[in-house]
């Protein structure tokens, strides 16, 4: 963990009094032995009320459809007259429920007349249809819309479906309540928030379920009152019970109101050599101070009996006389020291640390733990880990799941939910998962000239890149050195050990991304991608670091190649300028698809331009006559492979099959595009625990198909690049190339 410079210790009147006397440091009265019981307590019977926290109202509007691409999109000449009269007068009824009967339904309510939409709502009739949506997300969009006229529907929904309680947080009255309640453990974050936003108001129909005889309705009660008196104080809580009676009130009182004093017994203290030894110095606000060891002891115990969703009421008293740096440093450090947890990431205390106190650092910090997590470790609690990485405040949560979702060690969950969090990012944004990572390409810092200076005092440097995006720097007089000199002494004494600094650092930064961004955009030339005029110019041609990788490549526009010349112009094969047309259409063509070739690579060569990867220069590859209908490649089947070029595939983004009986592994795969997969089976396999079992594998089948495993497919069908491309996969992998 970073050094953290040693302050004196604070005084002991500027530790937070919470710190220095916490509650279960002081005598309390303590709980009665049995739980108190009123019998006879009547819930009010108040008409709904309707109430949406900020924000909530927009998000039920935006929900997606359950039915995607595939909903039925409102005709633009409808007669909503006569879809009224549709179910007002029954004929919907003589039909099944579903299929057009719901389609016209949704056109109504969500989309319709209000009035008429208002009238079908009430229309009882027709309940059961859409309570069996069991789509929670539809229902939002229909209270959104509708507020209390939908309030009954929902209710209905909820009844039948309790997973749809979720749509009837904005309503408070005691029938939603007491779904609330019946639902709390399917739907906890949809009860607690309707708990905190209501709080009072959700109080009286809270009093009596939470005084009835233990159970599991009492437990979720008393939890929502420990969420309203958290947010809201417990004097709204007792005067909600005054209405109940004396011996109301002392059951409530019994609960505990000041949430202070809502804390286990026996407490998970931490010891003072712990805290000594394994956790950093946790300093006051300002960083002039640091908290005695007692007073962070009790800050650890604090978080330890916190958690996501139920943090210790005194925690935010005191982070906000804490210094937030040297927090997010104790959140880490509180991590590192826990060790293993069972069928979790972290204690649920630890979570809530990382998760409340974490900067981006430690954004960082977790999302590279999290790459290397085993596929036990995501399984046993690990996808969480996700959760806690969106909600850290960080300008770079995008960019770590999007590495997450391409280099995760765990392919079947971390990658995937990765990648689902991103793709429902994208959506969310009306663009593609691909369109979204190439804004997550971060500029570092350097100006539109895609370079930075460095200042040094009496001299300066010039930061470029190379073909691989590894900095060099050009001296005041253009001479070309790797690295930074160190400052000397007649540099300046503050600036010239922060470039050198910042030299170091984008180094480091750099290389992080440079790899994923060339590989990129290598999959994008294969797999034929394409960018609009206006994106192209903004992502690539115009980006601070991606510029670099794109002036050495060959782009087309529709069938024109071009480049980008130094000075960011356009320029094709003859070295004239090229007017890049604003409707156009970009790709970034493989070899077999480039006009003159021969012409593009004597140009790249007379400039000395270096590209990232092969492009001009690939050895492209045709099928034999007999290969282009079959969709088996027999001339490789039969070749004997050792272990280590398949292992290479993988690294290269091939994807090994299930596991067999015996551990073993037997086929490798690899998705091309979409439909389009080459998977190669080996036998014995390989037995990824003993490796060595098999060292050499023989190529069995190497099959083409629409999945792994899937109807086949022709090299025909491939196409002529996703062609050249598996059979140069498939000569490597077996040495052909070497043996012709």
């Amino acid at each position: 963990m970073p050094e953290t410079p040693r302050v004196p210790e604070a005084a002991a009147s500027d530790v937070p009094a919470l710190l220095a006397e916490p509650p279960w440091t002081r005598r309390r009265t303590p709980p009665p032995a049995e739980p108190v019981v009123v019998k006879g307590l009547k819930r009010p019977k108040a008409p709904a009320a309707e109430s949406w926290p900020p924000g909530l109202r927009e998000e039920f509007a935006s929900a997606p459809s359950p039915y995607g691409a595939s909903e039925t999109s409102v005709p633009d000449d409808v007669d909503w007259e006569a879809v009224a009269d549709y179910y007002r007068g029954g004929e919907a009824l003589e039909g099944l429920r579903g299929g057009d009967r719901s389609i016209r339904w949704r056109w109504l309510v969500l989309d319709g007349p209000d009035d008429l939409a208002v009238e079908l709502l009430a229309d009882e009739r027709y309940f059961d249809d859409h309570s069996g949506w069991v789509y929670v997300d539809d229902l939002k969009r229909v209270a959104a819309r509708h507020g209390l006229a939908a309030h009954r529907l929902l209710l209905h929904a909820a009844k039948e479906h309790i997973t749809c309680a979720a749509a009837l947080v904005p309503f408070v009255d005691d029938a939603t309540a007491q779904l609330m309640l019946k639902g709390w453990k399917r739907n906890e974050a949809a009860g607690r928030a309707w708990a905190a936003w209501h709080g009072p108001a959700a109080v009286p129909f809270l009093v009596p379920e939470a005084l009835r005889k233990p159970g599991p309705k009492r437990t979720h009660a008393e939890e929502a009152i420990a969420v309203i008196v958290r947010e809201h104080g417990g004097d709204c809580v007792l005067a909600a019970a005054r209405e109940y009676g004396d011996e109301a009130v002392a059951g409530m009182e019994a609960l505990g109101l000041d949430p202070l004093d809502r804390f286990p017994d026996p407490l998970p203290e931490p010891d003072e050599e712990f805290v000594r030894e394994k956790l950093p110095p946790v300093l006051l606000r300002g960083r002039e101070a640091a908290l005695p060891v007692p007073a962070v002891r009790n800050l650890v115990t604090m978080l330890r009996i916190s958690s996501v969703k139920d943090p210790y009421a005194g925690c935010e008293q005191v982070f906000e006389h804490l210094d937030p740096a040297s927090l997010a440093e104790l959140a880490w450090a509180m991590y590192l020291a826990e060790g293993y947890v069972p069928n979790a990431w972290a204690s649920p205390g630890t979570e809530y640390a990382v998760q409340r106190l974490g900067d981006a650092g430690t954004a960082a910090r977790l999302a590279a733990a999290m790459v290397r997590w085993s596929k036990n470790r995501v399984y046993s609690g690990g996808l969480r880990a996700l959760d806690v990485l969106t909600a850290i405040d960080s300008p770079d949560t995008l960019r770590h799941l999007d590495r997450l979702a391409r280099k995760a060690a765990d392919v079947k969950r971390m990658q995937v939910h990765a990648h689902w969090r991103l793709q429902a990012v994208a959506q969310g944004r009306g663009i593609t998962t691909e369109q979204l990572a190439d804004r997550l390409v971060p500029d570092f810092g350097l100006d539109a000239d895609g370079g930075m200076t460095l200042d040094y005092g009496p001299r300066r440097f010039r930061v470029g890149f190379d073909e691989e995006l590894e900095p060099y720097v050009l001296d005041e007089g253009g001479g070309r050195r790797a690295a930074l000199p160190k400052p000397g002494a007649k540099d300046d004494g503050a600036l010239a050990p922060a470039a050198y600094r910042r030299f170091g650092d984008l180094r480091k930064e750099v290389r992080d991304v440079a790899a994923d961004q060339i590989t990129r955009l290598e999959r994008a030339m294969v797999t034929g991608r394409s960018w609009a005029a206006d994106e192209f110019r903004e992502v690539l041609a115009e980006h601070p670091l991606m510029r670099h990788l794109a002036r050495r490549l060959v782009w087309s526009a529709g069938p024109d190649p071009f480049r980008i010349a130094e000075d960011g112009t356009f320029a094709d094969v003859r070295d004239d300028a090229f007017a890049l047309p604003a409707d156009a259409s970009v790709t970034l063509p493989h070899p077999l698809l480039v006009k003159d070739r021969a012409g593009w690579a004597e140009v790249f060569a007379d400039y000395e331009i270096l590209q990232p990867f092969p492009q001009l220069g690939r050895v492209v590859h045709e099928p034999a006559p007999d290969e282009r209908a079959a969709s088996r490649l027999a001339r490789f089947e039969g070749a004997r492979v050792p272990n280590g070029p398949i292992f290479g595939l993988v690294r290269a983004g091939w994807v090994f099959g299930a596991k067999e009986t015996g551990g073993y592994q037997r086929d490798v795969s690899l998705e091309l595009v979409k439909d389009r997969f080459v998977t190669v089976h080996i036998e014995p396999g390989i037995r990824v625990l003993t490796p060595e079992d098999a060292p050499v594998q023989e190529i069995a089948q190497v099959r083409l198909g629409a999945s792994r495993y899937g109807s086949p497919r022709t090299l025909d069908e491939f196409g002529p690049v996703l062609a050249s491309e598996v059979l140069a996969a498939l000569t490597k992998l077996t040495g052909a190339d070497r043996d012709a």
